[in-house]
């Protein structure tokens, strides 16, 4: 035990030790006299957050480590599908078709299903562009909004909480038509992956999720395309450790946990994106696509 407990010191120690940027996001407030400016509430949400200031490590040299199962992300290669499409529409069509199968494969999954909306989202950050191309001003049929979205979640959040995973899961099976049948396990994989060149402007940042207690969290309704499920919302402790990948490129894929009911795994993979133009005052509009996948076991 004295040894583990030597080795985990030393793991913490090198991490506190990687190089780092600082980056503003908002919290869910933890009390009513919190020393923090407030934040604007997001959409969707009907509780006060504030903005905290927050120190974001270079997860490079460490990546060999990470894994859903302990920090609740990770990085792997994986080539860009479908890189040459420049129609947004046919893209996620395309997107999805291709990455289907590989999270099946990945995860040795029974059966993958994805989101019935907003299974993948597009952000362009400043509106005007789609990996270089303009857009064509597309929408979406099922929610009347444009195909490309111009806005990060610059919040600290967790998508679903334990309680909304097989909820979220079975309305969209039935959405889609698709049997609901009988499971061992359930998984909800995201992933996130920067569409333009590096460095990002506006690059996503993930918790570890060990670093997150129990009393880290609060449970919220959060209402998002017609239904109304619950969400995860950190409040801000200094002891949480947060992390991001600067400079990105296409072929990298970022997986991260969104519920997981295998029972003594409880995934907290808080993440939000944050602005980092201190670094890189020249860096050209963030293009980003994000999935989200039901990956179920038999």
């Amino acid at each position: 035990m004295k040894n583990a407990q030597q080795s985990s010191s030393q793991t913490r120690v090198c991490r506190d030790q990687l190089e780092f940027v600082r980056g503003h996001m908002s919290f869910a407030r933890r009390t009513s006299d919190e020393e923090a400016p407030a934040a604007v509430t997001p959409d969707g949400y009907d509780i006060p957050f504030v903005d905290h200031e927050v120190t974001i490590r270079d997860a490079r040299p460490i990546v060999d480590e990470l894994s859903l199962e302990r920090e609740g992300f990770a990085l792997i290669q994986h080539k860009m599908p479908c890189a040459s499409e420049r129609d947004p529409d046919l893209f996620k069509k395309s997107y999805l078709e291709a990455m289907v199968p590989f999270i099946k494969d990945y995860f040795n999954a029974s059966w993958v299903t994805t989101v019935d909306i907003g299974g993948v989202t597009l952000r362009s950050i400043d509106g005007n562009s789609f990996i270089g191309a303009p857009v064509s001003g597309g929408t979406d049929s099922e929610t009347g909004k444009r195909s490309v979205k111009n806005h990060g979640a610059g919040y600290a959040h967790c998508d679903y909480a334990p309680v909304a995973g097989p909820q979220i899961a079975a309305r969209d099976s039935q959405l889609q038509g698709i049997e609901i049948r009988s499971y061992s396990r359930l998984m909800i994989i995201q992933t996130w992956r920067a569409l333009s060149p590096p460095p990002q402007d506006f690059p996503l940042a993930f918790c570890d999720g060990s670093s997150i207690l129990s009393d880290d969290l609060v449970e919220v309704p959060q209402t998002k395309y017609g239904a109304t499920y619950v969400a995860w919302l950190p409040y801000y402790n200094l002891s949480h450790r947060w992390y991001y990948f600067p400079n990105m490129t296409c072929d990298e894929l970022i997986l991260f946990n969104g519920y997981d009911s295998k029972a003594h795994y409880n995934p907290r993979s808080a993440h939000s994106a944050f602005d980092n133009r201190r670094l890189y005052p020249n860096a050209k509009p963030r293009e980003s696509v994000e999935t989200r996948f039901y990956v179920y076991y038999d």
